[in-house]
C-alpha cells in the first residue's frame, strides 16, 4: 500500500533524513524498522509490514545520503513503480513471471538474500561508519548477523532519536492530519443524521465507516456506545438499540495517507438529562481551557493541570485522569503525553490530541477530544465540529 499521491508524499519526505541524522552522533547511519519510521522517511508502506507484522521494510540513511530501502522481493512490483530501483535492496524469494526488466533489475527470486544480507548490501552503499543506530524494530537475528559480518560497526538502539525527529510535523503531515480529522467529523455528522429509534450501535458504526471509506480514509478507532455502554472504554459495538433519551459517546478515528485522527464527541437522542448536560459543559470548558494553555515552551504537564483543575472547578469535582491527551501523527499515540508532571516542552508544528472523558458506569459516557496543531503563539484545532453536546436524529 502506497500513499494516495506518492509524488506529493515522496517530495514531502525530502529533508526528513537530515532531521533524523541531526539527532544522531556525527557519522552515524540510521536504520529504521517500524512502519511509521519507514513511511516518514520514504513515503513507502507495505501491506504485510503495516498490517501483518511481517515482510518488513527497512530504511538505511546517513547524513547527506539518499534513503536506501531493504524490501521483500514480493514487494518489488509496487515499490519500483514509485521509488528509485537503484536504492532498493531486495531479500527473500518471490516468483514474478513476464518481463523482469519492469522491476528495474534482477529480482531476489534469483539470489534469495536474507534480510541481514540485504541490509549489509545497503550499508556498503552508504558513507563509511562505525555506528549503526536503529529504532528497536530490527529483529535480534538480523542484528546478530550484521554484527558478526561487520565487527567494525557498533549497533546502537536509540528509538528516542527517531521520535524526536518526527515530533515537529511539516506542512504535508499537518495537511494529512487535518484531512483525517475533517473526514471523521463528516462521518460523525452522517451517523447523527441517520440516527433513528431501534438503530443499533453496529448499524451506526457502519454509517461512520462508509463515509470514511467514501472519502478515501481508512477507518480505525470505533468506540461507539449508547448510554450505559458509552461508559465502557474502547468497547466493541453491539446490537444495543437506540432509544429516546440515550446519550451516545463517540471515540473514533481514521487515517489519511498513514496519518491518524482520534476524536471524540457526545450526542443525545431525544430529551437531554440536565445533570449530564451540565457535566458535559464542564468537560468542554476544561478542554477549551487546556487548548488555550497550549503555546510554544509550555510543559505538557501544565496543560494536564489546567484541564483537570478546570473540570473540577466548573462542574465535575471528582474529575481525575491518568492523561488528558497525547501527540498524534503516523502513530495514534506519540509524544508528548499530556500527563501529570510531564516536562516535555511544546514546540510549533507539534500535533496533539486534548481529551477529557468521564465514565459514569451503568449510566453514560461523556467525552470531548480534539486534535490541535501548535502555532508560533498558540494552538489551532484541526477540525471545526462544535464542541458542545450534539443532537442525534
Amino acid at each position: 500500500m502506497v500513499y494516495l499521491n506518492f509524488d506529493v508524499a515522496g517530495e514531502a519526505c525530502r529533508g526528513r533524513s537530515e532531521k533524523l541524522c541531526a539527532e544522531l552522533p556525527a557519522g552515524s547511519v540510521a536504520v529504521a524498522g517500524s512502519a511509521a519510521n519507514v513511511r516518514w522517511l520514504t513515503g513507502l508502506a507495505g501491506v504485510p509490514h503495516t498490517y501483518y507484522g511481517r515482510g518488513a521494510l527497512n530504511v538505511l540513511v546517513g547524513a547527506g545520503s539518499a534513503c536506501h530501502v531493504v524490501a521483500p522481493a514480493s514487494e518489488l512490483g509496487w515499490i519500483c513503480e514509485v521509488y528509485d530501483r537503484r536504492l532498493v535492496h531486495p531479500y527473500g524469494r518471490f516468483v514474478y513471471r513476464g518481463d523482469q526488466s519492469l522491476l528495474g533489475g534482477p529480482t531476489a527470486a534469483e539470489g534469495g538474500l536474507t534480510a541481514a544480507e540485504a541490509i549489509l548490501n545497503a550499508l556498503h552503499e552508504l558513507p563509511s561508519t562505525g555506528r549503526l543506530v536503529h529504532d528497536g524494530h530490527i529483529s535480534g537475528d538480523v542484528l546478530n548477523v550484521v554484527s558478526d559480518a561487520r565487527p567494525d560497526v557498533s549497533l546502537v538502539a536509540d528509538p528516542a532519536a527517531f521520535v524526536r525527529a518526527r515530533r515537529v510535523k511539516d506542512g504535508y503531515e499537518i495537511d494529512c492530519l487535518r484531512r483525517a480529522n475533517l473526514i471523521c467529523e463528516a462521518a460523525l455528522e452522517a451517523a447523527l443524521e441517520a440516527a433513528r429509534p431501534g438503530m443499533t450501535e453496529r448499524e451506526m458504526l457502519r454509517v461512520l465507516r462508509r463515509v470514511m471509506v467514501e472519502h478515501d480514509a481508512h477507518p480505525l478507532l470505533s468506540a461507539l456506545g449508547f448510554s450505559e455502554r458509552g461508559a465502557l472504554v474502547d468497547m466493541p459495538v453491539s446490537d444495543r438499540a437506540l432509544r429516546s433519551g440515550d446519550v451516545i459517546r463517540f471515540d473514533i478515528g481514521c487515517s489519511v495517507e498513514g496519518y491518524n485522527a482520534d476524536m471524540s464527541r457526545t450526542a443525545v437522542f431525544g430529551a437531554v438529562d440536565p445533570e449530564l448536560a451540565d457535566l458535559h459543559a464542564a468537560l468542554v470548558a476544561a478542554e477549551q481551557a487546556a487548548i488555550d494553555a497550549v503555546r510554544p515552551g509550555v510543559q505538557a504537564g501544565t496543560i494536564f493541570e489546567v484541564a483537570v483543575h478546570t473540570a473540577r472547578s466548573t462542574g465535575v469535582p471528582d474529575f481525575d485522569r491518568t492523561h488528558c491527551g497525547h501527540g498524534i501523527g503516523l502513530e495514534i499515540y506519540e509524544p508528548p503525553g499530556v500527563t501529570r508532571g510531564s516536562t516535555d516542552l511544546v514546540q510549533p508544528g507539534m500535533t496533539m490530541c486534548v481529551e477529557l472523558p468521564y465514565y459514569l458506569l451503568g449510566r453514560a459516557g461523556l467525552q470531548i477530544e480534539d486534535a490541535i496543531v501548535v502555532t508560533e503563539t498558540s494552538a489551532e484545532r484541526l477540525g471545526g465540529l462544535p464542541q458542545e453536546l450534539l443532537t442525534a436524529g
